[in-house]
């Protein structure tokens, strides 16, 4: 279950800010914090716990926060904690090293180590995960000396941010029983992402499942896309051709099947979208990737045991 806090209900600017530095920044993180003006502060955060890893959905105005000995002696932790920002830009110091950051960066801070500051210049949208060293050093080599910060244009740290969004989405959904894999999943990417020397052979097995669920995710996003095929995913996670197709050998499907199961899933529901009578059903084909509609209409009997026609015949649904 998940709890929001929403800063800007209280009824003054100074409550508010008082109400961000005293409970939520001191009391729950473990973290200084101030600011220069003196206008609205209207930070927002949505937690989720994805079993012993916190995920927050966070908007943060522009002030200063940091983690020092004073704040170490108050409120231990023996933690990593990862942002993913979206827009906004910080800078700071960590372990005495300047640092400044972006959209698209992802920053890895040890909260066993003093952040001498964390300096929000543009308001801040980010994704942060908050998650117990031991889920990490029990397998790896501590992340200590991992660089603070990662792009996450391409490469792994592409594919870490990637799975950062689905976890992120999914959070609040995810059944127990698949909170344990993930938790694993998000280590091994960490790992492999912020000290790629670190015992490589470890994170094999995580990497791939990310790979998969973002090749995925290309699937869901490019149905439309008649061109689009196994070259297109080789290429946008950097792997061969033959790389993609072994990482769907696990699912009991090659990729072009799952393609076209996608394809047939969205024009089976698009047929069954009474909001869709007006689009005939070559239409829906085309909508959908498909570009030969013998071949739809052979597809989508061995898949429906019907025709679209007879889809589109049935009482239909709002959406």
């Amino acid at each position: 279950m998940g709890v929001t806090i929403e800063i800007s209900t209280l009824a003054t600017p100074a409550e508010q800010f008082r109400y961000w530095r005293e409970v939520v920044c001191e009391t729950w993180f473990g973290l200084w914090a101030e600011r220069s003006n003196s206008g609205p502060f209207d930070a927002r955060i949505e937690l989720h716990e994805l079993g012993s890893v916190q995920v927050a959905q966070a908007y943060l105005p522009r002030h200063r926060m940091g983690r020092g000995a004073t704040e170490m002696a108050r409120l231990p932790q023996s933690a990593y904690c990862l942002h993913q920002l979206h827009e906004g830009a910080v800078h700071g110091q960590y372990r005495g090293v300047e640092y400044q950051a972006g959209a698209g960066d992802l920053l890895l801070f040890d909260t066993a180590d003093p952040c001498e500051s964390f300096v929000i210049d543009q308001p801040l949208r980010t994704t942060i995960l908050h998650y117990p060293r031991k889920l990490i050093d029990d397998q790896y080599a501590s992340l200590r000396r991992a660089s603070v910060r990662l792009h996450s244009r391409d490469g792994m740290g592409a594919l870490l941010a990637g799975y950062i969004s689905s976890l992120s989405q999914a959070a609040s959904t995810l059944p127990p029983q698949a909170m344990g894999k993930a938790e694993s999943i998000l280590c091994d990417l960490v790992v492999a992402a912020f000290q790629p020397s670190a015992q490589p052979d470890l994170c094999q097995l995580g990497i791939r499942q990310a790979k998969l669920a973002a090749a995925q995710q290309l699937i869901a996003k490019n149905l439309a896309d008649p061109e689009f095929g196994i070259g297109r995913v080789a290429e946008r996670l950097g792997v061969s051709r033959r790389y993609v197709q072994k990482l769907f050998e696990c699912t009991g499907r090659t990729f072009t099947e799952t393609l076209v199961s996608a394809r047939l899933e969205a024009s089976y529901h698009a047929l069954s979208d009474r909001r869709q009578k007006g689009r005939t059903i070559a239409d829906i084909a085309f909508g959908c990737g498909f570009n030969d509609l013998s071949w739809f209409y052979r597809c989508y009997r061995e898949r429906w045991s019907e025709t679209p026609g007879d889809t589109r015949a049935r009482p239909t649904r709002a959406s």
